[in-house]
């Protein structure tokens, strides 16, 4: 009984002594980064009959692309997420809208894996300040169809933000168009 108490102490502590195991994480699929841009626009102009804007970018399950409108209130230059009334875009596998950055989100898969654009018009009226008709298609395919009109637009809005993770070396691209005086914003 002494030889088997030994010899189970000593397998014991053999085992235990043993380095750990470090295991090979396989290589990234796809970059782990951040870009944050910030362009003052005006929403508003007497007599505009459009807003409209389109956002490409390549989609795939794991990127993140996303245009964040509102007014910038403390007027330095960057639109907080506390400052965003529309936030519309790309994640990880789905286009989405979403009112403000903590609200409700809706979302719409239309393709990934490529470059898809997403457009966006909002017909408006000089008497009211609620877009009147909204448009919006991913790919051709028509999307966010139920969505409250009301969170497309404002007439205040001097700020978008668009940010991209997880995008690498491809071209992502962002027109916003206010429309008939031509104030056009093209950012890549």
């Amino acid at each position: 009984m002494r030889i088997t108490c030994l010899l189970f102490c000593a397998v014991t502590s053999s085992v235990l002594a043993l380095p750990p195991l470090r295991p090979c994480l396989p290589a990234v699929a796809y970059a782990d980064t951040e870009t944050v841009t910030n362009v003052p626009f005006v929403a508003w102009q007497e007599h505009v009959g459009k807003f409209s804007f389109s956002l490409t970018c390549r989609t795939t399950p794991t990127n993140n692309v996303q245009a964040a409108f509102g007014t910038d209130s403390d007027g330095d230059g960057v639109l907080s997420l506390e400052e965003s009334d529309l936030v519309v875009g790309w994640d990880s596998g789905g286009w989405f809208v979403q009112n403000g950055f903590d609200g409700e989100r809706a979302v719409s898969v239309a393709g990934e894996g490529d470059m898809r654009p997403l457009e966006w018009t909002a017909r408006l009226s000089p008497r009211t300040a609620i877009p009147s008709q909204i448009t919006a298609s991913a790919g051709g395919v028509a999307v966010f169809g139920g969505v409250d009109a009301r969170i497309f637009y404002r007439r205040t809005w001097n700020m978008l933000r668009l940010t991209g993770r997880g995008l690498a070396d491809s071209a992502e691209s962002l027109t916003v168009r206010v429309l008939p005086d031509a104030v056009v914003m093209v950012v890549r």
